[in-house]
């Protein structure tokens, strides 16, 4: 009789399974490419737009009350804790390549609003005390104007839920609390517009169906994977 699709694709817990050193290694160079391409297509963005003065304004009125919490700034940078956890909810090479693939896209994709679209700087205080280091990291790593989509909710997003793929319902529910955290983060840090937020979590969600999750389902299973014959 066929074996059921779920004993093939068990629902992990985070760690439930260490990743061998040939997988860690493959995902050290998907993560190296994928950061090149990031820093090339971010920061070439950031130089083109520092060129002109055309701007347009990406903020409801309301926005500008949202206080500022430079505690926040924690919760901004855990995004690179955040990818660490891929090559062990991601199993196979297969889906950190379909993972690779959606980021870089989401990327290439990201460039053409950051370029079309650039916003206003978003003014803030002036930051002092405990969390004046994180937050002066979080604000140059930011650069000065690609706002529209959220390159960094994107990623986050992105990044959960395509792990989320092989998570069990509690660690699904976690890792999903944490890109919402990302995200408010970058709000209260006064780094994005709620419209940079929204369609930043919208161009992650469709580049990850079309780039992992179809990948996935289009995938020819492997000799394991076919029924068994009656017997």
């Amino acid at each position: 009789m066929p074996r059921n699709r779920a004993s093939r694709n068990p629902k992990r817990l985070m760690f439930s399974q260490l990743p061998d050193r040939h997988h860690i290694t493959h995902f050290a160079w998907v993560a190296v490419a994928v950061s090149l391409w990031f820093l090339l297509v971010y920061g070439s963005c950031d130089w083109l737009t520092s060129q002109h003065t055309y701007r347009i304004d990406l903020a409801a009125s309301w926005e500008k009350s949202i206080p500022f919490f430079q505690a926040a700034s924690a919760m901004y940078l855990s995004i690179y804790a955040l990818f660490v956890f891929i090559p062990f909810m991601l199993p196979t090479i297969q889906e950190v390549n379909r993972l690779g693939a959606a980021l870089t896209v989401l990327i290439g994709i990201s460039s053409i609003g950051f370029l079309l679209l650039p916003g206003h700087p978003i003014p803030h205080p002036d930051v002092e005390g405990a969390w004046s280091g994180l937050f002066h990291v979080a604000d140059v790593m930011n650069l000065s104007h690609n706002y529209l989509p959220s390159l960094h909710v994107g990623l986050a997003v992105a990044t959960v839920s395509a792990i989320n793929r092989n998570a069990s319902l509690v660690t699904a529910a976690c890792f999903w609390m944490w890109a919402v955290l990302i995200a408010l983060s970058t709000l209260v840090l006064h780094q994005h517009y709620l419209i940079d937020v929204l369609t930043g979590w919208l161009v992650a969600i469709c580049c990850v169906r079309f780039f992992f999750n179809r990948r996935q389902e289009t995938h020819v299973p492997s000799r394991d994977s076919s029924p068994m014959l009656p017997t």
